[in-house]
């Protein structure tokens, strides 16, 4: 009982400390790259005394490829190669490290590494903190990422819209998030 009023309290301080801290307007006009307002609930196993908690965020809208290419700093092909779960201005966030394939926009060149985070921490074997608009990457698999960089971080400015499953030619990629606001994306669009 203890462990649950301290994590209740912790979590009181996150969602006071992230609703604090981040700024982004709801629409696609917004220069801003955080999310404007995060909530986060917790609940605890009895069976496993692992907490399960959430955490939502909302992210800007784009109405076209066009619109999301102008505000990303970096748009890549990459492979995926491992996560780290990490904090981020008090909040809980995922570290993606990834390899560079092609760089369509930005100063990344091929065999770079670079990493960006996300929120939340979908996979962490204890304690997970689930975020709607987590993108599950899996190894060696291939991408097109939409990235945006604030301060030294890189982040995907609309997750549902920032990470499609690589694909040659001329067929469209796949969202890797089921959305009904991802756009249509074809390697073709991207040189």
């Amino acid at each position: 009982m203890k462990k649950l009023v301290v994590f209740a309290a912790a979590l009181a301080l996150l969602t006071g400390c992230a609703a604090d801290s981040s700024s982004t307007g709801s629409s696609a006009d917004s220069t801003a790259t955080q999310p404007a307002q995060t909530t986060a609930a917790a609940s605890v196993s009895s069976q496993t005394g692992n907490t399960e908690s959430s955490i939502h965020a909302d992210y800007p809208v784009y109405d076209s490829l066009q619109a999301l290419q102008e505000k990303s700093d970096l748009i890549l092909r990459c492979k995926f190669q491992k996560r780290e779960e990490t904090s981020f201005e008090n909040s809980p966030y995922t570290r993606m490290t990834i390899q560079v394939q092609e760089a369509y926009k930005g100063d990344a060149k091929q065999g770079d590494t670079l990493t960006f985070l996300q929120l939340g921490t979908n996979e962490a074997e204890k304690n997970p903190v689930i975020s709607d608009n987590y993108v599950a990457m899996k190894q060696n698999q291939e991408y097109v990422l939409f990235l945006t960089k604030s301060g030294e971080e890189y982040f995907m400015p609309s997750p549902a819209q920032s990470c499609y499953l690589w694909a040659e030619g001329d067929k469209a990629l796949s969202p890797v998030l089921d959305s009904s606001v991802a756009l249509s994306v074809k390697a073709e669009d991207l040189k």
